[in-house]
Protein backbone atom coordinates (compact mmCIF):
# COMPACT_ATOMS: atom_id res chain seq x y z
CA UNK A 1 0.00 0.00 0.00
CA UNK A 2 1.58 3.43 -0.95
CA UNK A 3 0.26 6.95 0.96
CA UNK A 4 0.17 9.74 -1.37
CA UNK A 5 0.96 13.44 0.01
CA UNK A 6 0.02 16.97 -0.60
CA UNK A 7 3.89 19.14 -0.56
CA UNK A 8 3.19 22.79 0.32
CA UNK A 9 6.47 24.93 0.77
CA UNK A 10 8.13 22.71 3.68
CA UNK A 11 5.41 20.65 4.88
CA UNK A 12 3.85 17.24 3.83
CA UNK A 13 0.29 16.09 4.53
CA UNK A 14 -0.21 12.75 4.40
CA UNK A 15 -3.44 12.03 2.45
CA UNK A 16 -6.09 9.25 3.92
CA UNK A 17 -9.34 7.53 2.95
CA UNK A 18 -11.88 9.76 2.05
CA UNK A 19 -11.93 13.84 1.61
CA UNK A 20 -9.57 16.81 2.83
CA UNK A 21 -10.92 20.01 2.30
CA UNK A 22 -8.66 22.50 1.10
CA UNK A 23 -9.40 26.22 1.85
CA UNK A 24 -8.94 29.20 4.11
CA UNK A 25 -11.20 28.28 6.60
CA UNK A 26 -9.52 27.06 10.14
CA UNK A 27 -12.12 23.97 9.52
CA UNK A 28 -10.29 22.99 6.59
CA UNK A 29 -8.00 19.94 6.88
CA UNK A 30 -5.30 22.06 4.92
CA UNK A 31 -5.71 25.76 5.52
CA UNK A 32 -4.02 27.85 2.82
CA UNK A 33 -3.84 31.78 4.04
CA UNK A 34 -4.20 33.80 1.59
CA UNK A 35 -6.80 36.39 -0.05
CA UNK A 36 -7.22 34.57 -3.08
CA UNK A 37 -8.11 31.17 -1.58
CA UNK A 38 -11.95 30.74 -1.18
CA UNK A 39 -13.09 29.33 2.07
CA UNK A 40 -13.73 25.64 1.29
CA UNK A 41 -11.83 25.80 -2.47
CA UNK A 42 -11.27 22.36 -3.15
CA UNK A 43 -12.02 18.75 -2.04
CA UNK A 44 -9.59 15.96 -2.28
CA UNK A 45 -10.92 12.33 -2.30
CA UNK A 46 -8.76 9.62 -1.77
CA UNK A 47 -10.96 6.32 -3.02
CA UNK A 48 -10.06 2.61 -4.84
CA UNK A 49 -9.69 4.42 -8.08
CA UNK A 50 -7.38 6.95 -6.82
CA UNK A 51 -6.67 10.59 -6.17
CA UNK A 52 -9.50 13.22 -6.93
CA UNK A 53 -9.03 16.55 -6.74
CA UNK A 54 -12.50 19.08 -7.21
CA UNK A 55 -12.94 22.70 -7.21
CA UNK A 56 -15.91 23.68 -4.84
CA UNK A 57 -17.29 26.67 -6.83
CA UNK A 58 -14.18 28.98 -6.28
CA UNK A 59 -14.10 32.08 -7.67
CA UNK A 60 -10.70 31.88 -8.67
CA UNK A 61 -10.81 28.20 -9.40
CA UNK A 62 -8.29 25.15 -8.45
CA UNK A 63 -5.85 24.34 -11.25
CA UNK A 64 -3.85 21.45 -12.30
CA UNK A 65 -0.83 21.36 -14.37
CA UNK A 66 -0.74 24.74 -15.29
CA UNK A 67 -4.76 24.15 -16.94
CA UNK A 68 -8.14 25.12 -14.75
CA UNK A 69 -10.29 22.51 -13.92
CA UNK A 70 -13.92 22.18 -14.36
CA UNK A 71 -15.02 18.59 -12.82
CA UNK A 72 -13.37 15.63 -10.78
CA UNK A 73 -9.56 15.57 -11.92
CA UNK A 74 -7.25 12.45 -11.46
CA UNK A 75 -4.38 13.25 -9.45
CA UNK A 76 -0.45 11.57 -10.54
CA UNK A 77 2.13 11.83 -8.31
CA UNK A 78 4.42 14.74 -9.70
CA UNK A 79 1.16 16.66 -10.47
CA UNK A 80 1.49 20.87 -9.64
CA UNK A 81 -2.21 21.80 -8.06
CA UNK A 82 -2.38 25.68 -7.90
CA UNK A 83 -4.83 27.39 -5.46
CA UNK A 84 -4.93 30.86 -5.00
CA UNK A 85 -0.79 31.93 -5.49
CA UNK A 86 0.21 28.41 -3.47
CA UNK A 87 1.80 25.29 -5.30
CA UNK A 88 0.99 22.07 -4.26
CA UNK A 89 2.99 18.91 -5.23
CA UNK A 90 1.12 15.73 -5.22
CA UNK A 91 3.98 12.73 -4.14
CA UNK A 92 3.29 9.10 -3.64
CA UNK A 93 5.32 7.46 -1.02
CA UNK A 94 5.44 3.62 -1.59
CA UNK A 95 5.64 0.97 1.70
CA UNK A 96 9.33 0.44 0.99
CA UNK A 97 10.46 3.45 0.96
CA UNK A 98 9.38 4.53 4.13
CA UNK A 99 11.77 3.82 7.47
CA UNK A 100 11.61 1.00 9.26
CA UNK A 101 11.57 1.26 13.03
CA UNK A 102 12.59 -0.97 15.69
CA UNK A 103 10.28 1.25 18.26
CA UNK A 104 7.72 4.01 18.59
CA UNK A 105 7.63 6.73 21.35
CA UNK A 106 5.25 9.08 21.28
CA UNK A 107 7.59 11.66 22.87
CA UNK A 108 11.02 11.96 24.20
CA UNK A 109 13.79 9.51 23.58
CA UNK A 110 13.05 6.34 23.80
CA UNK A 111 16.50 5.30 25.67
CA UNK A 112 15.67 7.30 28.53
CA UNK A 113 12.20 6.20 28.62
CA UNK A 114 13.17 2.27 28.60
CA UNK A 115 15.56 3.38 31.83
CA UNK A 116 12.95 4.86 33.87
CA UNK A 117 10.58 2.13 33.55
CA UNK A 118 13.10 -0.34 34.18
CA UNK A 119 13.80 1.36 37.27
CA UNK A 120 10.40 1.35 38.35
CA UNK A 121 9.68 -1.86 37.82
CA UNK A 122 12.35 -2.60 40.04
CA UNK A 123 11.50 -0.23 42.37
CA UNK A 124 8.59 -0.88 45.67
CA UNK A 125 5.60 1.09 45.68
CA UNK A 126 3.33 2.29 48.79
CA UNK A 127 0.08 -0.08 48.50
CA UNK A 128 -2.76 1.64 46.96
CA UNK A 129 -0.64 4.98 45.60
CA UNK A 130 0.39 5.48 41.94
CA UNK A 131 3.84 6.77 41.57
CA UNK A 132 3.16 10.04 39.56
CA UNK A 133 6.04 10.50 36.07
CA UNK A 134 8.16 13.38 38.36
CA UNK A 135 8.99 10.70 40.95
CA UNK A 136 9.74 7.71 38.37
CA UNK A 137 12.35 10.12 36.93
CA UNK A 138 14.01 10.91 40.48
CA UNK A 139 14.51 7.22 40.91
Amino acid sequence: MSTYWLKLHDMRFPLRLGETLLGRSPYCSIVLNDGLVSRQHAAVRVGREGVRIEDLGSRNGTWVNAQKISGPYLLAPGDRVEIGGQQILVELEAREERPQRDHLAVTGEYAALQDAQEDTLEAPTEPGRIPSYQETLRR
